[in-house]
């Protein structure tokens, strides 16, 4: 086993926010990459797959640009770091997540009885809650290992890990789901607007919008990221 690190930047704005930069975690990405490579005289053409996995965070973009959405209020502006990702840790959504479990919903079975302030639809609330509703309607949101995977391939694709332990997606068939995401809940909560399109903002419902799959990446696209990590 060959290892790379680098660190990644970590901005804490206010006691309990924790933000970190999709930006700034790929370029991590691409310098572990070209280290270990180099430093290991590995022959990029003999890999054959690559994984991405991170921690339970809240990835935002923008639907129409594809660019990174800060989270950092009141303004939201970006200071130049795109600082687009609310950490596990980061505890800002207090209300929200009372909220959430008051419903007493079904999908609340799936992890644990109740959701933690800690996985990422409580974060989706608040941003509702205190984005300009405008800001808001341009986001589309992911868990960052899905993230990372669509900043590799361009796709929407998310895996059933990400959305069923952290988003309160329950599988087609399970339990009488039938899109996945549950409209019923995301009405209940303030979220009925990411309900359009199929949840086209959340990923989508799985064959319609978009693929709820495990990806690997194919040989072209992990030399198209070698060669990234090389410039």
């Amino acid at each position: 086993m060959k290892v790379a690190t680098e660190n990644i930047g970590l901005w804490q704005p206010e006691t309990g926010y924790y933000e970190q930069s999709t930006t700034d975690i790929w370029r991590c990405i691409c310098v572990c990459v070209q280290r270990a490579l180099s430093q290991h005289n590995i022959d990029p053409t003999t890999v054959r797959g690559i994984g991405f996995d991170a921690t339970c965070s809240l990835a935002v973009f923008s639907h129409d640009t594809d660019e990174p959405v800060p989270v950092t209020g009141p303004s939201f502006s970006n200071d130049g770091n795109d600082r687009n990702v609310i950490l596990w840790l980061d505890h800002r959504p207090v209300e929200e997540t009372e909220k959430i479990n008051a419903t007493g919903h079904n999908l609340l079975r799936y992890v644990g009885g109740k959701m933690s302030i800690e996985m990422e639809i409580p974060k989706v609330l608040w941003l509702k809650n205190h984005m300009p509703p405008e800001l808001f309607d341009r986001c589309k949101f992911y868990d960052l290992a899905d993230a990372l995977t669509h900043l590799a391939t361009g796709n929407e694709t998310r895996s059933f890990c990400s959305t069923v332990c952290k988003q309160g997606y329950v599988p087609v068939g399970v339990d009488g789901s039938v899109k996945g995401w549950q409209e019923d809940f995301y009405e209940a909560i303030g979220l009925g607007d990411l309900t359009k399109d199929n949840f086209k903002r959340m990923g989508g419902v799985d064959g319609v919008v978009s693929l709820f799959i495990i990806t690997v990446l194919s040989p072209k696209l992990m030399l198209t990221l070698f060669r990234m990590a090389s410039t």
